[in-house]
C-alpha cells in the first residue's frame, strides 16, 4: 500500500508514534471515547482498530506493568517494548515440541481492507481459554490482548467437565492442587459450571483434573508380528526381536532369555571336545551327504 494511501492519525507533542491507517477506513472507523475492561464475547474487527486508533488520546488505557492471569473477559492495553505480555502466568498449548507455544497466526480485513494482525493460542487445560492479541499492521508496538473462555453453544454459555478437562499434554508437567485452582479461577469468572441438571464448582473441576492425572495409561505393547512364523509350533520361547519397529514398543526381555538352549550330552557328536574336533564333524557331515563313488571292476 502506497504512502498517498496512508493518513496518519493525530499524536500529541511528547514524541507518541504515529499510527497510519488507509484512507478507506478513516470514515468507517470511530474514534472511541472509552476502553471496556472487560467483555464476555469477541470483539469485532471494527471494534479491534476503533481501540487501537484512539488510545493516542488517552494514554491511561495503556497497561505499564504486567497482569497475571488476568481473568476471564479481560481487555488489556500493551505496549509490548514495555511489557512481555505473553508472561502472564497461565499454561498455554504447546508445540509437539513441548517447548514453543503454539500459535495461530493470521491478517484481519476492516471493510475488506487488511490492517490487524491476529495471534491466538488456548490453554492447555481448559480447550475453551483463549488468549487472542491485535495490533495493527501499520502500528505493531501496541497490542490489545483479549481473555476470553468460550463454551459450546449447546451448553448455552455453560461449562460442562465433559468440555473443561486436561487436554492431551506433550510436555511432563504435573500439577497439585493450588496450582491448579489457580490456572482455573480466573478462566470460569461470570460463567457457570453445570453438567446434566446439576452445578459443580471449580473445586470440583479441580478434582475430576486431579483424578485423571492420577490414571496413568497402560504402556502400549503387542505381541511380536515375527514370534509365530520363527517358532515352532506348540513352544512358547521368547527370544529378541530384530524388528526396529517391534523392539521400541515391545517388553524388554532379559539377556538369559535371548541364548539358545544347552545341547544335551547323548547329542554330542564323537570327539567334539577335543582337539580337531570340528573338522572330524564337518568331514562326517560330509561323507554322510556326498554319494558313494561308483564301483570299477578290477582289470
Amino acid at each position: 500500500m502506497s504512502n498517498k494511501e496512508m493518513v496518519s492519525t493525530e499524536t500529541d507533542g511528547r514524541g507518541q508514534r504515529k499510527v497510519f491507517l488507509p484512507n478507506k477506513l478513516l470514515e468507517c472507523v470511530p474514534r472511541l471515547t472509552a476502553l471496556p475492561n472487560e467483555r464476555l464475547r469477541w470483539n469485532t474487527n471494527e471494534e479491534i482498530a476503533s481501540y487501537l486508533i484512539s488510545f493516542e488520546r488517552h494514554e491511561e488505557w495503556l497497561t505499564g506493568s504486567l497482569k497475571t492471569r488476568p481473568k476471564n473477559g479481560s481487555i488489556v492495553l500493551y505496549n509490548r517494548k514495555k511489557v512481555k505480555y505473553r508472561k502472564d502466568g497461565y499454561c498455554w498449548k504447546k508445540r509437539k515440541d513441548g517447548k514453543t507455544t503454539r500459535e495461530d497466526h493470521m491478517k484481519l480485513k476492516v471493510q475488506g481492507v487488511e490492517c490487524l494482525y491476529g495471534c491466538y493460542v488456548h490453554s492447555s487445560i481448559v480447550p475453551t481459554f483463549h488468549r487472542r492479541s491485535y495490533w495493527l499492521l501499520q502500528n505493531p508496538d501496541i497490542v490489545l490482548v483479549h481473555y476470553l473462555n468460550v463454551p459450546s453453544l449447546e451448553d448455552s454459555g455453560k461449562c460442562s467437565p465433559l468440555l473443561c478437562t486436561l487436554s492431551e499434554r506433550h510436555d511432563s508437567l504435573r500439577w497439585n492442587h493450588e496450582d491448579l485452582l489457580n490456572q482455573l479461577k480466573p478462566m470460569f469468572h461470570s460463567i457457570k459450571c453445570s453438567f446434566g441438571s446439576g452445578d459443580f464448582s471449580i473445586e470440583d473441576l479441580v478434582q475430576h483434573i486431579l483424578d485423571r492425572q492420577r490414571t496413568k495409561p497402560q504402556p502400549r505393547t503387542h505381541a511380536c508380528l515375527c514370534s509365530s512364523a520363527q517358532m515352532p509350533a506348540g513352544a512358547n520361547i521368547p527370544h529378541r526381536c530384530n524388528s526396529t519397529k517391534h523392539r521400541i514398543i515391545s517388553p524388554k526381555l532379559p539377556p538369559s532369555s535371548c541364548r539358545p538352549p544347552p545341547t544335551p550330552p547323548s547329542q554330542v557328536e564323537p570327539g567334539a571336545g577335543t582337539e580337531g574336533g570340528g573338522d572330524s564333524r564337518v568331514h562326517l557331515l560330509q561323507a554322510q551327504g556326498s554319494p558313494a563313488p561308483p564301483s570299477v571292476p578290477p582289470s
